[in-house]
């Protein structure tokens, strides 16, 4: 009779223990343990499975020009992908509910059909007329766009072992897909494990690019075991805010370019479209002559972005002062109040201090501290800062206002939309020439900083 081996396997990240275990070790989930029971004839049948026959080549001898770049002819798209789809590749899409990932997804894959032939968009989730109900909407149909409703993954690789003339395939979601042979419900740790292992040989050894739609949890990361962020090229974060009309794609992983790129797009009723000036949208509404309120030109990639900082400084309605930011980092808000208490002498202990980036952004760069001063302290005294004036730069604990990289292209962003006066840190006035259509101030500590942005207003 064949032994039976017994173990623990978490959920989460796929650590196995002999014991079951309260809280996973390797990546801290709490009640993630499932048994699982494995024969060990099961195991040998396994190393028994005749295998291809490979043998190593020489890296010149490899034949790369496989590995191409498909345009999707959405540009926001491309220049987050690091200039396009590549051949053969895996990307994984995730995003919260109802954020707009499979109507963006269905958008590409109609343009690819029209450009480069067939595509098979498999859904477990909807039907095959409840997607074209969405395809009518967004102006999608095609002939050379294939809706194929089906969870049973086996049945995908028969279909495609017959037509590999597919341009690409879009598998939504990855956790409703599943292999009848495994003892386990779809969505299971064994069944996307499994499943994402096959749908990576199946790109690679056909060289067709395939697009997983993932779900996230509710403390916004993807949802299943982290293998799955590791088995695929490309991982994709759609974020941004039901109430708003603006999504960002970011690049959590990308093997084939920069995970510093942001792509920002625009949901209509017609589908999402992809916004090509988006410092405009981001400040066309700013209120005039109100304080708390500055302009700042951040990094995002290799583009520039004017965002809008909001502060609300109040006297604290409770004891204990809140803070609440939004698009902004909590602990550096705190951490900036401690500096301008500090080095000015502002004492924000009864003050309740509220932020906000407008348009549903977040923004992690340093390059953000000079704004986050600036409106503080222009609501915290009540006076206005001037519209046309904008500030960039990192603040240290000492108070001194550090260079951020790329000064020539933040200014140039500034003078693109009017802007007449920025404020930067004076280790950067060395890479700026002198010019007569904007005023450039250099500072070199907060104090300097504050006298100098309060005074144009």
């Amino acid at each position: 009779m064949a032994k039976e081996k017994r173990f623990y396997i978490c959920q989460e990240c796929g650590y196995k223990t002999v014991n079951w275990m309260g809280k996973c070790s390797s990546c801290g989930a709490w009640n993630s343990f499932k048994e699982k029971i494995e024969s060990k004839d099961k195991n040998k049948a396994k190393k028994n499975i005749l295998r291809e026959e490979k043998s190593p080549q020489p890296i010149t001898k490899i034949n790369s020009a496989v590995k191409q770049r498909l345009q999707t002819n959405i540009e926001e798209l491309d220049r987050v992908l690091g200039g396009g789809v590549v051949s053969g590749s895996l990307i994984l899409l995730g995003g919260a509910p109802g954020i707009g990932k499979s109507t963006l997804i269905l958008q590409v894959a109609s343009l690819f059909s029209q450009k480069y032939g067939k595509t098979l968009y498999m859904s477990g989730e909807e039907s095959a007329q409840q997607i074209k109900m969405r395809a009518e909407r967004l102006n999608c149909l095609n002939e050379n766009l294939n809706i194929f409703d089906e969870r049973d993954y086996l049945t995908l690789e028969d279909h495609i072992s017959e037509h590999k003339d597919y341009s690409l395939i879009v598998v939504d979601s990855i956790q409703t897909v599943h292999i009848p042979e495994l003892d386990a419900s779809p969505g299971n740790l064994t069944q996307i494990k499994e499943v994402t292992n096959r749908l990576l040989k199946l790109a690679k050894t056909t060289s067709i690019p395939i697009i997983l739609i993932g779900h996230v949890t509710k403390e916004g990361e993807l949802a299943g075991p982290r293998v799955l962020e590791h088995l695929v090229d490309t991982v994709l974060q759609f974020e941004g805010d039901n109430y708003h009309m603006y999504r960002m794609l970011r690049a959590k992983k990308n093997r084939y370019g920069s995970t510093n790129e942001i792509g920002v797009f625009e949901m209509k009723e017609n589908g999402i479209k992809e916004v090509s000036n988006p410092s405009s949208f981001f400040i066309n509404e700013r209120p005039a002559d109100v304080s708390g309120s500055i302009i700042t030109p951040i990094l995002e990639g290799s583009r520039v972005l004017l965002v809008e900082l909001q502060a609300l400084v109040t006297d604290a309605a409770f004891s204990s002062p809140q803070r609440l930011t939004k698009g902004v980092d909590h602990k550096r808000l705190s951490l900036l109040l401690a500096v301008l208490e500090k080095r000015l002498g502002v004492n924000f202990k009864d003050q309740d201090v509220n932020m906000n980036i407008t348009g549903g952004i977040n923004v992690e760069e340093p390059g953000l501290d000079l704004a986050i001063a600036a409106a503080v302290i222009s609501s915290y005294r009540n006076i206005a800062i001037n519209n046309k004036s904008a500030v960039i730069g990192e603040i240290g604990l000492a108070g001194e206002v550090r260079a951020v990289s790329q000064i020539k292209k933040r200014v140039n962003e500034l003078k693109k939309l009017g802007f007449k006066h920025c404020v930067i840190p004076a280790g950067n006035l060395k890479s700026l020439n002198f010019d007569p259509e904007i005023k450039i101030d250099g500072v070199k500590n907060i104090a300097e900083f504050i006298k100098i942005i309060l005074k144009n207003k």
